[in-house]
This record gives C-alpha cells, structure tokens and sequence, in this order.
C-alpha cells in the first residue's frame, strides 16, 4: 500500500474509528484500525465485535493494499502532524511508514487478513432523516440509559418506528424515563430495536459530524447507520422493551409552571447540603409558589422558594435532585410543565402539550 492523503481527512477518519477500539482488548488485532487503499480512496475500519465502523477518505493511491496499525499510536501521530501538508502512508518489510513534512514514522503492523470484517446485515427498514434531528433526539435520551448491568435490556436505547410513521427513542432506568419523537414524514413498516450505549453514543457523534441526511437501518439483528463517508453498525441486545407506554402518565390532573432556568438554579444551590447520594430534595407546589428545600444528617437544612405558575392543593413531593436537572439540561424552552397526581405517583415533564419529548420521573419518599 502507498497513498497520499490530506492529513485532516485522515485524521477525522482515524478518530472516528478510534472511538470504538478498546484499548485493552484480549484479542490483539482488535486494538488496531484496519487500513484498505483501492482506485481512489481510504477506508479505514475498526469494530470491538459488537460495534464496528468504517470510513472513507479521498486520497492518490499510488499503490493498493491494506495493514491494520495500532488505533491509539496512529491517530496521535496523525493528530501532531502539521494540519496543512499531506500525509504518505506505504507499507514496508512489516511496518507503515508516515511521511509528512521534515517527520517520519515506522509503525509495527499486523497482517490485514486477520482482521475481522464489518459484516452489513441485509434487510431491515431504513428511513432518512436529519442527522442534526437525531443527535439531538439521542442527546434527550440517553441520559436516562442504566449503568446496572443485570438488567441488561436497560442499558440501552430503544430505536422505535411506529404505525404513525414516527421515530421513538426511549430510556429508562427504572426511575425515570425520556421519550423523544420525530415524525418522519414517510410510511414506514413498525419495528423496535434496543442499541447498546456504546452504539447510541457513536451514532448521535456521527450524527453531529453529518450537517445532511443519514440513513438509519433497523434490522433483526443489527443497526446501521451511514452518515456522509462513514458507516456503522452494531449488535442489538436481544431482549424485549418494556411497554413504555404503560409508564407514562396519563391521568395526573394537576399542573404547575415553573421557569426552567430558575427551577435548575435552585436545584444546584439546594443540593449542596441534600445527601451525597441519594440528592433527595423536596418540592412544596402550593398556588403562585414553589418550595425546594433539603437536610442531612449533619442537621444542615437548605430551602429556596420561586414563583409558580399553579392554582391547585398544596402537594409535597420528593426526588432525585439529579434526576430532574438531567431533564431540565436537555429541554430547549424557557418554561417546564409539571404533571402530578399526589406525592407517591410518576410525575410526567415536558415543555408545551405537543412537545416532541416527555420525561417520566418516580418520586422519592423522604
């Protein structure tokens, strides 16, 4: 293999791959970016076995052929080298040799046959929407993913087409919830799908990197997505959701206003004295106020109040602190809705009553 590639579109590639290997992995090879030159382009690939990306770079092929090369040493190779001169990249007696300006490098190699293929699933339903779309619909999501791995079917993101024509994402980990829909404008056949996190996280980068369309394929066994010169896919986590919909609330009668900002604001200063674990605090919603207030052990007490827009009974509910500014960092608009029954019921959050998201948090007994 011997190639002339710019430097920065070889590096956004390495990069973009890099974020998938493991650094320490039981099988060797899976710590190196697999590196393929043929007519007039690089393809450089790299999977953990679960996750797999490729991506592909114009460059002069002065020579074709493929090596797979150390993931880590190669992009911060490539990352110190001047951002204007191109890079030569050839293959010799073993090694790759860099060549960019006054600075040469010989990396070690492994033989390219050994490396295991990024095997597209055929199939599947693929719809076409704005990537910018779906990073922010993963970016109101996936702080709701579990970190417990014995329920394993949490630990990701459900991908959901529906019979409306709608792309859903849903996160749970048990004690709260985000939904986030985009209508597609476009049919398309139902299905649901759980995507690990390393997949959900590497989708909305791709995604965020990608100002266009990407396609997104939803198969029986595999995501994919391709976005710009970049493809990836992954495993899914063969296990059933659960019905979401049966978590969000439906009958909570009472509602209250509050500004987001403010709301967020006073959750940070109270939760400096609430428990350093649990972050319970509560909420005293009573008509044009509420009362955030919080204790601990210590016998040290914090308590703040702000304006509500709210005309109902006095209720005292109990939360994660934490809970609630993970959804509060993720709205866009000025004010919060708070959706309540009593003290012990799911409490619903959006924005507007057509809001493209909700937020489901349980309540704490404090």
């Amino acid at each position: 293999m011997h190639i002339t590639v710019s430097r920065n579109n070889i590096l956004g590639a390495v990069q973009r791959c890099q974020n998938v290997v493991e650094r320490r992995h039981t099988v060797p090879i899976l710590s190196n970016i697999l590196l393929r030159a043929s007519d007039d382009d690089l393809t450089a690939s790299a999977t953990d076995l679960e996750v797999g990306i490729r991506a592909r770079v114009d460059a002069s092929v002065q020579e074709a052929g493929g090596t797979t090369v150390a993931a880590r040493k190669l992009f911060d190779v490539l990352k110190e080298l001047d951002a204007d001169a191109d890079v030569e990249l050839k293959t010799e007696d073993g090694f790759l040799r860099i060549a960019s300006g006054r600075s040469r490098f010989k990396l070690a190699t492994m033989a390219p046959d050994d490396f295991p293929d990024v095997q597209e699933e055929s199939g599947g339903v693929a719809v076409r929407l704005d990537g910018a779309d779906l990073a922010a619909m993963i970016a109101s999501t996936s702080f709701a993913m579990s970190t417990d791995e014995t329920r394993k079917y949490l630990t990701g993101t459900l991908f959901e087409l529906d019979g409306d024509g709608r792309l859903n994402l849903v996160a749970t980990d048990g004690h709260r919830l985000a939904l986030m829909r985009r209508n597609l404008g476009q049919p398309v056949e139902t299905c649901q799908s759980i995507v690990p996190r390393k997949a959900v996280v590497e989708i909305r980068k791709l995604c965020e990197d990608e100002p266009g369309q990407v396609e997104l394929r939803i198969g029986e066994r595999q995501i994919g997505l391709n976005a710009g010169g970049c493809t990836l896919v992954s495993k899914l986590i063969d296990a059933r959701f659960p019905n979401y919909a049966d978590v969000i609330p439906v009958n909570n009668p009472e509602l209250a206003t509050a500004s987001r900002a403010e709301l967020d604001q006073i959750l940070r200063r109270i939760m400096i004295v609430a428990n350093e674990f649990t972050h319970d605090v509560r909420l005293l919603l009573r008509p044009g106020e509420m009362v955030v207030s919080a204790h601990n052990t210590d016998q040290e007490q914090a308590e703040e109040s702000l304006e509500l827009d709210y005309a109902g009974p006095e209720t005292e509910i109990g939360f994660n602190a934490r809970y609630i500014r993970d959804v509060l960092g993720v709205m866009k608009g000025d004010a919060v809705r708070i959706h309540f029954r009593d003290g012990l019921s799911p409490v619903l959050l959006d924005e507007s009553e057509d809001a493209a998201a909700q937020f489901v948090i349980m309540p704490m007994r404090i």
